[in-house]
């Protein structure tokens, strides 16, 4: 399978007291993900790969308007998750997502290039692979952290495209190794106070939309008067590895 997505990500941190109007409002529009557990939420593991120098990392903090991530991606938790392979672009304030699902049993050697590997796919997926390793190789990356969270995914009924999704319990881990397997021991905790310099814990918002934002997305932040702001996933993680002190974690799951 392979996938590409263009839509438009607002992102906000709420704090907790928060989620009951906006999970209200949601459900007058959207359902669940099927993908929901019994609780309404799914995990979402990725591997983050960088540069030597870090390159991806600083053209977010400098905020370039060209500028993007890579990512191995799987679920844990669900039965026989693939793994995506994923580019994550950044032009202005658009978001360009291409993925490419390939076997767990095969991925470390579909990013090799083994044609064994390759070969198993459909030309779909083969095409997807190929976006992937593209940039993959160029800038000669590695694998940086792991980056775990719990999602509550909506997804609307009104318009082709519109999801809004809360990320909650966001964890790191330094990984430099081609794995997806964690240390259940090393998980630190990203999304508190001494990082987001917030007041209380939060809670990442995102509405997800094609062209604009739909009339009831932009109707309930204007109601909730809800601020934007940039959180990204994977430099929060690498700064918390790089500059946080505090003991590790093991989480509840």
């Amino acid at each position: 399978m392979d996938e590409i997505i263009e839509r438009y990500e607002y992102k906000y941190l709420i704090p907790e007291r928060l989620i009951t109007a906006i999970r209200g409002t949601v459900r007058t529009t959207s359902k669940l993900d099927k993908y929901a557990d019994a609780n309404g939420r799914y995990r979402i593991r990725s591997l983050y790969f960088d540069t030597d120098r870090y390159d991806l990392y600083w053209a977010n903090e400098r905020k370039q308007w060209d500028r993007f991530k890579l990512r191995a991606r799987m679920y844990p938790g669900a039965e026989k998750s693939p793994v995506f392979l994923e580019v994550k672009r950044r032009v202005k304030d658009v978001i360009i997502k291409t993925r490419a699902a390939v076997p767990a049993s095969t991925w470390r050697e579909v990013l090799a290039g083994k044609s064994e590997a390759l070969s198993t796919l459909s030309p779909s997926a083969r095409a997807g692979v190929q976006r992937f390793l593209a940039p993959y190789h160029r800038h000669h990356t590695n694998p940086v952290v792991l980056v775990e969270y719990e999602r509550e995914a909506y997804i609307s009924e009104l318009e082709n495209y519109a999801r809004l999704t809360f990320d909650r319990m966001i964890s790191v881990q330094s990984k430099t190794r081609l794995e997806l397997d964690a240390d259940p021991r090393r998980w630190r905790l990203i999304d508190h106070p001494v990082q987001t310099r917030t007041q209380e814990p939060v809670t990442v918002l995102e509405l997800k939309f094609e062209r604009r934002p739909p009339a009831w997305m932009s109707a309930m932040v204007k109601r909730l008067e809800l601020v934007r702001y940039s959180f990204s996933k994977y430099c929060y993680g690498v700064t918390a590895e790089l500059t946080l002190p505090g003991s590790r974690c093991t989480l509840a799951r």
